[in-house]
């Protein structure tokens, strides 16, 4: 935003001035990043109460990606389904399946859909329609691959499936219809869900979650089922605990976890010191 090297480049390094301009700057950018986070409801309480999920048909894209990527996704479902940001509480959701982050599923791998749930025949066939404009996408597509222009996720099929009507942990909470609204979901009041749904379910029971937002109110409505969890995992996806496990290797057979550490010893970080047995290996 502000470019501090830029505005100093005249002054002689250590000079008031300079240490001035620094903390103006700095003070100016605390401000603006205080007042996001504010805005967002950093600081707000997660307030959860029973409730229903109403469950339906639900025609979605799905994706593997960073749940900060639901946000996108819902623009571009509302746009194909006539559905303004404003109006899509309640119409577009957010399925988000891998959200108990215990299992183990490694960051930008987590899984979810994103749809229209109950919106009638005549939409379901306008959806489905699109795909057959669609380009076709390979298992090892880039993530850019799924975009058409500016639209993120345009070239994902829509599917259809059904969600089942369940009792659930409900929570509405401030939303901007942004990036740092995300993040303080994923790391702030989905956690805060989760527990709840620990405390009122089997133990070892999957976890998801289900989103809606609207902009004209602020607001996301966030549902954690309390029964039939299994159920939202739709097309035989696996529960989280065994995708988690699926995640251990890559399709190569090779050792993610095993890799990463020896990619960290050889540049001497947290590797214990290597032993004679490692030397003679190598």
């Amino acid at each position: 935003m502000l470019n501090y090297h830029e505005l100093t480049i005249n002054e002689p390094r250590g000079s008031p001035a300079k240490r001035k301009q620094f903390i103006v700057i700095c003070c100016v950018m605390g401000f603006v990043l205080g007042n996001t986070l504010i805005n967002a409801g950093a600081f707000n309480s997660v307030r959860i109460s029973e409730g229903k999920f109403a469950g339906g048909e639900f025609v979605h894209k799905s994706l593997e990606r960073d749940y900060v990527a639901f946000v996108g996704l819902a623009r571009t479902v509302g746009s194909d389904a006539g559905v303004t940001e404003a109006d899509q509480d309640g119409v577009i959701y957010s399925v988000l399946l891998d959200v108990d982050s215990s299992a183990g599923v490694p960051g930008g791998s987590e899984r979810f859909m994103t749809g229209v749930l109950n919106g009638g025949e005549a939409t379901t066939k306008e959806l489905l329609a699109l795909n057959d404009n669609m380009n076709p996408i390979g298992p090892d597509a880039f993530v850019g691959d799924y975009n058409k222009g500016d639209k993120f996720g345009a070239n994902i099929s829509y599917e259809t499936g059904s969600l089942p009507s369940v009792d659930a942990g409900v929570c509405q909470f401030v939303y901007t219809g942004g990036f740092m609204s995300a993040l303080i979901y994923q790391y702030k009041v989905f956690p805060a869900l989760i527990k709840y749904a620990k405390e009122k379910t089997p133990e070892g029971s999957p976890l998801v979650i289900a989103t809606t937002c609207t902009t004209r109110d602020k607001i996301c409505t966030h549902y954690i089922p309390l029964q039939k969890a299994v159920e939202f995992y739709l097309a035989g996806r696996a529960p989280t605990k065994e995708y988690a496990e699926s995640l251990g290797t890559d399709s190569s057979g090779i050792d993610i976890a095993a890799a990463f550490k020896g990619v960290a010893r050889v540049l001497g970080f947290g590797g214990k010191k290597s032993s004679s047995k490692d030397k003679e290996e190598l």
